[in-house]
């Protein structure tokens, strides 16, 4: 397998993330807005810009990541349970199609992140 080397081998993580998202029972409640093809196409193109600026430094993604998962937050609670889930599932995408530097920087970037949000979600 290879590293992650680019804009489209993140485009492939998230797209196989939220397939895995949307067959977990503990998860797929949050994402019912994202079935809509359209809607799906838009989130993963930010998502892509999300991580991409996470990994290599891009400068594509200027926005607040907390703000919507505050809002999502107060609708439906967010747990720990659910950031387990999704970093096993993050972690599940980026193992299935790559290996490497930049693949376990993800990894653990992406478990930072949620640890994060999940002490700011947990303090609301």
């Amino acid at each position: 397998m290879k590293d992650i080397e680019s804009r489209e081998d993140l485009f492939v993580i998230v797209t196989d993330f939220y397939r895995f998202l949307f067959q977990s029972q503990v998860l797929h409640h949050f994402f019912l807005k994202f079935k809509d093809s359209e809607v799906l196409d838009d989130h993963l193109k930010i998502l892509v810009d999300f991580w991409d600026n996470t990994l290599f430094y891009s400068g594509t993604y200027t926005k607040n990541a907390m703000k919507p998962h505050l809002i999502l937050n107060e609708r439906n609670p967010i747990k720990p349970v659910h950031f387990e889930e999704w970093i096993l599932l993050f972690n599940k995408a980026v193992d299935s199609k790559f290996q490497g530097v930049n693949a376990e920087t993800l990894k653990n970037r992406a478990s930072s992140i949620a640890t994060v949000m999940n002490l700011k979600i947990s303090q609301k």
